[in-house]
């Protein structure tokens, strides 16, 4: 790495830290830094703009994992409209406890794992 692109790394990180402190403050800033080290994301938006800019990806990948797991339990396990509406509502809940804090990525994949002993590997999950 060059040196100038070392610097101009700095200075970018600077200036947004120095934004997040007159807009949010201090507590602002901790924040940031413990997202940035838990999630492992190196970007020049602050979490507050990355979380917006990934609200329409994350509500995508949502709706498709749905849609896929309908798709699967009707097409290869014979599920019907009921238990799919069942499968759905449960589903959108489990979600909702996700967007809500209630759980994490990390807490369903031991969950999993302790329940049925498969291991999924979600990479830098909390």
């Amino acid at each position: 790495m060059k040196m100038a692109d070392y610097s101009r790394g700095r200075n970018d990180g600077l200036a947004l830290a120095l934004k997040i402190v007159k807009e949010d403050g201090i507590e602002a800033l901790e924040k940031e830094i413990k997202f940035r080290g838990v999630s492992n994301i190196h970007t020049p938006l602050a979490q507050k703009d990355l979380e917006k800019a990934l609200a329409p990806i994350k509500e995508h990948t949502i709706a498709t994992m749905l849609a896929m797991s309908i798709h699967v339990l009707y097409d290869e396990f014979d599920f019907r409209t009921v238990r799919l509406n069942r499968f759905r509502d449960r589903f959108n809940s489990k979600v909702d406890c996700l967007l809500d804090d209630m759980v994490t990525w990390g807490d369903i994949v031991k969950d999993i794992q302790e329940k049925t002993k498969m291991v999924i590997a979600i990479p830098d999950n909390e």
